[in-house]
């Protein structure tokens, strides 16, 4: 029951940390890429590519003796790289990795507000060409987010294969666990644009969800331990 429990935990603080992350994701490009809908449906996209990707390895990696200790090691190592993104780095030049990415992506200025077309033109008609942020903004997405979109979606599929030894119906305890996950990344998704985002900014929610996901999996591998040593023939 408490593994169970655990295992259920784990999925919600997944789904909530993978949303808080794309939501995040966002307003840590805006200002060097704008918010125009290229550049949503290009983070996106990377979120969606990186959790198929991370499903498909997930359930591979979870045939491979499945224990606690490897599903830990796969959200530290989430919550490592997502708060690398934002950390100020000395071979960077004290610039940290999203600001060194977003400059190499797109070297140019910021997209200019509607406000500020054409100022100064006098009568002069004046025809506003934006800059393409298709490509520029799909590389900086993949370079910053989609490693840990991989990581977060081999979460769900491992802790099913270890949460189906715990249950005599499969295909309920399946649904349980995917269904915690929605809930949970409805209120990381909910929490972020509601609350985090304009308490704490984008770069400190960052870490927190960092530092979040890394201690959930020094927790993960620690319970493991625990378990090998009260039964050391526990496959788990």
């Amino acid at each position: 029951m408490a593994l169970r429990l655990g295992l259920l935990a784990t999925v919600f603080v997944a789904g909530a940390a993978l949303m808080s992350l794309e939501m995040a994701s966002f307003r840590l490009v805006e200002p060097e890429l704008g918010s125009d809908i290229v550049v949503w449906g290009s983070l996106i996209s990377v979120f969606l590519g990186g959790l198929a990707i991370g499903a498909v390895v997930g359930g591979r990696w979870a045939d491979v003796r499945p224990n606690l200790a490897k599903l830990g090691l796969v959200l530290a190592a989430a919550g490592a790289v997502s708060g690398l993104i934002v950390l100020k780095l000395p071979f960077l030049g004290d610039r940290t990795p999203a600001e060194w990415v977003l400059e190499w992506a797109f070297p140019g200025e910021a997209p200019p507000l509607p406000s500020e077309w054409g100022a100064g033109s006098g009568d002069t008609l004046m025809v506003y060409h934006p800059p393409d942020m298709r490509w520029a903004a799909l590389a900086a997405g993949t370079f910053l987010f989609g490693l840990p979109a991989l990581l977060l979606g081999m979460v769900t599929p491992y802790a099913a294969r270890l949460f189906v030894r715990e249950l005599p119906h499969m295909g309920a305890g399946i649904g349980q666990l995917y269904g915690v996950s929605t809930v949970g990344s409805i209120v990381g998704t909910l929490g972020t644009a509601f609350y985090l985002i304009s308490m704490m900014g984008t770069r400190w929610l960052l870490s927190l969800n960092g530092l979040v996901l890394l201690g959930l999996g020094l927790a993960l591998i620690i319970a493991h331990r625990l378990r090998r040593r009260a039964a050391p023939e526990a496959p788990v």
